[in-house]
């Protein structure tokens, strides 16, 4: 039996701080075999498609810095890219202005080197190979939205008798699909704050939630638990995990 954990959407300095410290705190007492942390280090927000002249002219240098020490914090031995992580290997793949190229390529070393001196692998936000499995758990950033995000996840990446666990909707969701054997889907939620600027006309985000997973898991079986704060702002989690 393996213990894990399961955060995704930090949004480097869009972070917000309570959500963080009651991850790392769970972590410095559950002590999980894996932690998975599942896209959306970074925001950078500056170099998105639709980014306002306000946007663009903002230094990424915070947001840069928080990703990065969230990383050494929360040292995950998985880190699975999200949609705004790879922002930055988009401008490095296809910007025809060498100087933003190489500002973006050494952005990209940056980020590799402290994954290597953090021990953990990274996989690119990639809806084939973006896909960490761990028994019958797979876990991904997340490729679709809305309110069936959770579903939809289900039925392309939880195996029979599985479960997928998903970040990327800012949502705590769970779903069940008609499949032989069974299948699941979980949302975990962000650990972002839930109003930035660029979707405060959007009532999606009335749906958000702060929040984290963890449980255990086997070859053949798996325990997942939603971790999320009460109205006061407390986070109830249990300790440990029991075998009956």
């Amino acid at each position: 039996m393996k213990t894990f954990v399961f955060a995704s959407d930090l949004h480097g300095d869009h972070q917000h701080p309570d959500a963080v410290e009651a991850l790392l705190k769970f972590c410095s007492i559950f002590n999980p075999d894996v932690r998975i942390f599942g896209g959306d280090l970074f925001d950078f927000r500056a170099i998105r498609r639709a980014a306002t002249e306000a946007e663009k002219n903002d230094s990424m240098a915070a947001d840069v810095e928080a990703g990065l020490t969230f990383l050494r914090d929360y040292k995950p031995q998985i880190f699975l890219r999200g949609n705004h992580d790879e922002r930055i290997w988009d401008v490095a793949r296809t910007t025809q202005h060498g100087l933003i190229r190489d500002a973006a390529e050494q952005g990209i070393k940056d980020i590799e080197k402290a994954c290597r001196k953090n021990k953990t692998k990274m996989l690119p936000y990639d809806s084939r190979t973006g896909v960490y499995r761990l028994g019958k758990l797979s876990f991904v950033h997340g490729y679709h939205a809305g309110v069936y995000a959770t579903k939809k996840h289900a039925e392309i990446y939880a195996e029979p008798g599985g479960c997928v666990l998903h970040g990327h909707t800012h949502s705590i969701q769970s779903a069940s699909i008609v499949r032989y054997g069974g299948a699941h889907g979980r949302g975990v939620g962000c650990l972002t704050f839930l109003d930035p600027d660029y979707n405060r006309h959007q009532t999606a985000k009335l749906g958000h939630e702060n929040g984290f997973a963890y449980g255990m898991v086997d070859g053949k079986h798996w325990q997942c638990y939603q971790a999320r704060p009460t109205e006061n702002g407390k986070w109830h989690v249990a300790k440990e995990i029991t075998t009956l």
